[in-house]
């Protein structure tokens, strides 16, 4: 199953496609801004917004669910919430994820979704510190 994307998006995909001769539908029609940089990720869905409180990790959990449960895609979430992460709440996920002998670790899964946060890193309720360059990111 294809996701549609936004009319905006769609749009200006298929003029900077077609400028190029290349059909939309292949992954060499996307423009480069629109090309998921991750190995093994066809497609990536941000839900992001400049104001805090709005529903961003509700929208978040309930599409990546759907996508999952309704439309059976392998679906992933990551939470790079620093400030508060709320989807090991929301996704009723507890404890640490494990770390591979490579040291990468291994995605949280419930509901059909696996899951990375910032939230099983720490304890619940400890403030994270960030030292040196990190704090420049935030």
């Amino acid at each position: 199953m294809k996701l549609p994307w936004s009319t905006v998006t769609h749009k200006r995909l298929r003029h900077w496609s077609r400028d190029r001769g290349i059909s939309s539908n292949s992954e060499k029609g996307r423009p480069p801004f629109l090309r998921p940089a991750i190995d093994g990720v066809k497609d990536i869905i941000a839900v992001a917004s400049g104001k805090g409180g709005v529903g961003k990790s509700t929208t978040a959990v309930s599409l990546a669910v759907t996508l999952a449960v309704k439309c059976r895609l392998k679906v992933g979430l990551l939470d790079a919430d620093v400030y508060g992460p709320s989807i090991p709440t929301m996704m009723k996920l507890q404890g640490r994820p494990q770390v591979r002998e490579d040291m990468k670790m291994i995605p949280m899964e419930n509901f059909g979704v696996k899951c990375m946060s910032m939230g099983f890193l720490t304890d619940k309720d400890a403030p994270i510190v960030w030292r040196g360059p990190m704090v420049g990111f935030l």
